[in-house]
């Protein structure tokens, strides 16, 4: 979603666990064209061409005997087809065809490569995207066969419909490339929210899993879309909300001068500031186990102990307690975790 709004597109609809994971339209109302996405993670090495079609991968031919060796050609095993049906590239192809009157693709979406020789030579595993057209001769065809066993009668497949792509997400840290997006597109959108760039992605997570928990059958485009679907404008309504919550770092800049009204020096505050633009990047990013152990302890004081009339004594009382658990940690970090932690329970006090 983030990068098709990136690329300006007037419209979209993603449609959650009807067909194929997710399918991509280009309206909500009169869709024109279609694509359709299988998502699959892989935790280490690449995809093998039988577990994702069903079949056997061609023989790679044997080399040329010597001239003085008569050779012997054993009888080709002709190829069964049975477990097309049930495998990754066999269910994204019968998905396409359930499309009758849009013109659609399909994309087979992982973080592994798969490894499938090409007719330009090297592998599909380190030249993607591309499409199944772009395979080896024979495993073109081993394909056309497979695919045309599932409808039967119908026209041939077109294997340049279905393409295979790479995306760089580490199965431990799934969220970091839409942060990543996320974050660009309100540096250009929105800079003020730019820091809410984790907050964004979660709030759409939230939004988003309950559409693809629901299997029930839908009888109507409409109600499929009411409960499957989410919309540019859905995600444009989520972008303007970013608009009512206030920015953490202007917030900042107003507790920072209140702590030197306060007395505070000058050095100190300095360096707050620069440890609190750090803190901010690493929320952004997901943070560490040790950042975020440190801002559920600030959350825990917070919520246990009296704000005070001045801001000085808080946060130097809370500094105090930081310094027996975090030793390690210098005063300017601790504080400015904690100043960035008080701040958010300002904002949002849930």
């Amino acid at each position: 979603m983030i990068e098709l709004e990136k690329a300006n597109e007037p419209d979209f609809l993603l449609l959650f666990e009807s067909i194929q994971d997710v399918a991509e339209l280009d309206s909500a109302t009169t869709p024109s064209r279609a694509r359709v996405y299988q998502v699959k993670k892989k935790d280490a090495g690449t995809w093998t061409w039988s577990v994702l079609t069903g079949t056997s991968a061609p023989k790679a031919p044997s080399p040329k005997q010597s001239k003085s060796t008569k050779a012997i050609t054993a009888p080709v095993k002709a190829p069964t087809f049975e477990k097309v049906s049930e495998s990754a590239l066999g269910k994204l192809h019968l998905s396409l065809t359930a499309f009758s009157s849009l013109p659609v693709e399909g994309v087979f979406l992982s973080n592994a490569g798969c490894d499938f020789p090409l007719a330009s030579g090297g592998s599909a595993a380190t030249t993607m995207p591309c499409s199944l057209a772009d395979l080896a001769t024979a495993h073109v065809q081993l394909l056309i066969d497979a695919f045309a066993s599932l409808s039967p009668g119908a026209p041939p497949p077109d294997l340049a419909r279905v393409r295979l792509e790479k995306v760089a997400i580490h199965s431990d840290n799934l969220a970091a490339p839409a942060i990543a997006a996320a974050l660009e597109l309100l540096n250009e959108r929105s800079p003020e929210h730019a820091g809410q760039a984790k907050a964004f992605v979660d709030s759409l997570v939230m939004q988003l899993s309950p559409l693809t928990r629901r299997t029930d059958a839908c009888t109507s485009f409409e109600k499929l879309v009411k409960e499957r679907g989410f919309s540019r404008n859905a995600f444009l309504a989520a972008l303007a909300d970013l608009e009512t919550v206030p920015d953490r770092l202007a917030l900042l800049d107003v507790w920072l001068k209140q702590l030197q009204t306060e007395g505070v020096d000058f050095m100190t505050i300095t360096s707050v500031r620069t440890a609190a633009a750090r803190a901010q990047r690493d929320r952004l990013m997901g943070g560490t186990n040790i950042s975020n152990e440190i801002d559920s302890f600030c959350d825990d004081w917070i919520a246990t102990n009296p704000w005070t009339s001045n801001l000085r004594p808080l946060v130097e009382a809370a500094l105090a307690v930081l310094r027996v658990k975090f030793s390690g940690h210098r005063d300017h970090d601790l504080m400015a975790r904690f100043v960035m932690r008080a701040i958010t329970k300002c904002v949002d006090p849930n």
